[in-house]
């Protein structure tokens, strides 16, 4: 029994309890966090930095907002000098309300999402699943809330990482078509656009999201490059001709994993290149501890939709993609595998 093993071995060998504290802050700083977001904080502190004036703005006891303001502090959200309070940089790129990196909407979705099912954690243990369809839970104001928050999410570094790896490609110099494939508001397939004058984009999501994103593809002045297909992508076409396909954090609502990686081939030109950015769950699905905590929620309500490593590559290969280039990548919200799938053929200079 691995037990007893553990329990028969030396003091020198016990481990610290150490991480049971530290578990039991975890609420705590989201009540804090939570707080700050919802009280427009950061943006209060851009402006005044007296504590009495904080309390005024806040209409609040000037006593407690002190004590909230220096646990703000020791979350790092805050700097106080001479009881005096500051933004830190943390808090000035992603909680001010007017910044295009203003991550407060995204946090809230997420803790939505991410806790919504802890209080029911025994009971979900013991009766199963509740018999809720994913497909019908989200209506159209929420898709676009969604994607503007994903919009902040994607302008805070995804989409620069995404251009990064694809500077990265061999065939880069030869890429003339882009397909950014349930891309949300679209900021990563701009982006990649923008490093790239002489490419053209396409955009596939859902009709509210594409609403989205043309916003955006207003505001960066590329409207001419990026046309748009609006449906479901299992079932809506999404064009074709392309030298390098997209995808991240997306395929969760594949169908067919077999069936949709053929369409994508063969929307693929000859030596095209398909891009996924997603996790890849190891050791018997028990890691990285990001994706397993996070979505245990979700997971306990029927919707464990992590892929283990290798998964995503497996079907692409077996759909007839021709080889595999496995890639791992640290994030803000945890480690991620880029599996790059390449098609037989020789990517050409221009399309036909």
């Amino acid at each position: 029994m691995w037990e007893k093993k553990v329990l028969d071995s030396g003091p020198e060998d016990r481990p610290s309890f150490a991480p049971f504290f530290d578990w039991l802050l975890g609420p705590v700083r989201m009540a804090l966090l939570d707080a700050a977001i919802r009280l427009g904080i950061a943006d209060i502190l851009a402006e005044t930095d007296d504590p009495d004036a904080i309390a005024a703005r806040l209409e609040a006891h000037p006593g407690n907002t002190r004590l909230f303001l220096d646990a703000l502090v020791a979350l790092g959200l805050a700097e106080k000098k001479q009881g005096r309070y500051a933004n830190t940089p943390l808090a000035t790129w992603y909680l001010r309300r007017g910044n295009e990196t203003y991550l407060g909407g995204l946090v809230g979705n997420l803790k939505r999402l991410e806790h919504s099912n802890l209080p029911h954690l025994t009971e979900l243990l013991k009766s199963g699943p509740p018999p809720v369809t994913r497909e019908n839970r989200l209506d159209e104001a929420h898709w676009k809330r969604s994607a503007r928050n994903l919009a902040c999410y994607q302008k805070a570094g995804l989409a620069d990482l995404a251009a990064d790896i694809v500077d990265t490609l061999p065939e880069r110099p030869k890429l003339r078509r882009l397909l950014d494939l349930g891309g949300g508001p679209g900021v990563v397939g701009l982006t990649i656009l923008a490093r790239h004058p002489a490419m053209q984009g396409a955009l596939a999501d859902l009709p509210p999201i594409i609403e989205v994103a043309r916003e955006e593809i207003e505001k960066s002045g590329m409207g001419g490059r990026m046309a748009l297909y609006p449906g479901d992508y299992n079932s809506a076409g999404f064009g074709s001709g392309y030298d390098l396909v997209w995808a991240s954090h997306n395929l969760y609502f594949v169908k067919d994993l077999h069936g949709f990686f053929s369409r994508i081939l063969e929307a693929l030109n000859p030596g095209g290149v398909f891009i996924s950015f997603h996790e890849g769950l190891t050791e018997e699905r028990t890691k990285p501890p990001f994706y397993i905590l996070s979505r245990i929620s979700l997971a306990l309500e029927g919707q464990d939709v992590s892929f283990e490593a290798g998964e995503i590559a497996r079907a692409g290969l077996a759909a007839g993609f021709l080889s595999i280039e496995t890639r791992t990548c640290d994030t803000p919200m945890g480690e991620v595998r880029v599996d790059i799938l390449r098609k037989a053929g020789g990517l050409g200079e221009a399309v036909a």
